[in-house]
């Protein structure tokens, strides 16, 4: 059972951000397993009913949901070995973080946070929920800009030029432009209290059930989009074949003059 993050917890994550090399972490690698560590598994597992009720098909396995102390450098500029935070990620099987669109939470020394959105850009996405904003603003409306979610900020960079149709209500339009979004939650001094204790468990769950209906929202507008790329691609191919089937054209015949000949 989750009792919360001991006071421990944030001074090892301090301490790896200013010792950010293998003979720290061999030294206090204890340290990490069971003030760090452990209590993660522990909301990890605590959570697991509550995302499958939310969605069934959300990965909840801690292997993908729990982070790594250990950093994947090869991409980075940034080579310091470990991190000096922690998260949990919720997103659906075969979805690497930079995909998709999944609820997470997660804190370090000096920040804690949670939310639901796009890591980075997804036009796909965005074209089907652009397409859903035009036809059902009410429900669009209901799942981002809930009451429950009244403390939280929506972010996401906006394209400088892109139409905006008549039809876009007003309060949606910020949205509309978005080319990926996400809302998060900042955690103040209340909060902070709660990462002691099984409170934080308590809160994390009320906040999951909050964001629920646009996890849910977002996840049929992936499998829109799914379902137009699929479409386009049999189109394709339909025209392919058709272009196919038709019988082969005569060579072009050139006519030249004699006067281009010398004889």
């Amino acid at each position: 059972m989750f009792t919360g993050f001991p006071q421990d917890a944030l001074v090892f994550l301090n301490d790896i951000r200013f010792n950010n090399n293998q003979t720290f972490y061999e030294a206090n690698r204890e340290r990490y397993e069971q003030q760090v560590k452990a209590p993660l598994r522990a909301l990890c597992d605590e959570m697991t009913p509550i995302i499958q009720m939310i969605d069934p098909k959300l990965d909840t396995r801690p292997g993908r949901t729990m982070s790594r102390i250990r950093r994947d450098t090869r991409f980075t500029k940034d080579k310091s070995p470990f991190r000096d935070h922690v998260w949990l990620g919720w997103r659906y099987p075969n979805e690497s973080r930079s995909e998709g669109f999944g609820m997470y939470w997660g804190f370090g020394p000096d920040w804690l946070s949670w939310g639901c959105g796009c890591y980075a850009a997804d036009k796909p996405l965005m074209d089907a929920l652009r397409l859903h904003i035009r036809r059902h603003p009410d429900e669009a409306r209901e799942a981002i800009f809930r009451p429950a979610l009244a403390g939280y900020t929506l972010y996401g960079e906006a394209y400088k030029k892109i139409a905006v149709p008549d039809d876009v209500p007003q309060d949606l339009r910020h949205l509309y432009v978005k080319k990926g979004f996400g809302i998060e939650y900042n955690g103040g001094e209340e909060e902070w209290r709660m990462l002691h204790t099984h409170e934080m468990a308590d809160l994390l769950a009320r906040e999951l059930t909050a964001m629920a209906p646009l996890q849910q929202l977002m996840h049929r507008m992936r499998q829109q989009a799914e379902h137009a790329q699929q479409e386009a691609q049999r189109e394709r191919e339909e025209e392919q074949r058709a272009a196919a089937a038709l019988p082969d054209r005569p060579a072009k015949i050139t006519v030249r003059s004699a006067d281009e000949f010398d004889f």
